[in-house]
């Protein structure tokens, strides 16, 4: 469970432990590959989220397979929310840096 989700947040995050060094150039890469600015704040919106509140589940095995599980549901759900355009851009930065 906890590799699908470290995939998963890797995917996500867009942080520094994706390949552009810093959250910024992530964003500006994105943007620049044609995602919406409203796309990039949802996908950002997700990763604070997630810095946030993993920490104060994550000493309890069971209340971390929970929230991941719900964690992993409202990313599914908000990039299948995002326009098809983005979608694209998503997927294809994913293959990019090998999160895919």
């Amino acid at each position: 469970m906890f590799n699908l989700f470290y995939f998963l947040f890797c995917a996500l995050a867009i942080s520094a432990f994706a390949a552009p060094v810093t959250e910024e150039e992530a964003n500006t890469e994105l943007l620049a590959s044609g995602m919406t600015q409203a796309s990039i704040d949802g996908l950002d919106a997700l990763s604070k989220k997630f810095s946030s509140e993993f920490p104060l589940v994550k000493s309890d095995k069971e209340a971390t397979d929970k929230y991941i599980a719900q964690y992993r549901t409202d990313a599914e759900n908000y990039i299948k929310s995002m326009p098809e355009n983005d979608q694209t851009v998503y997927n294809n930065y994913l293959k990019k840096y090998g999160l895919a």
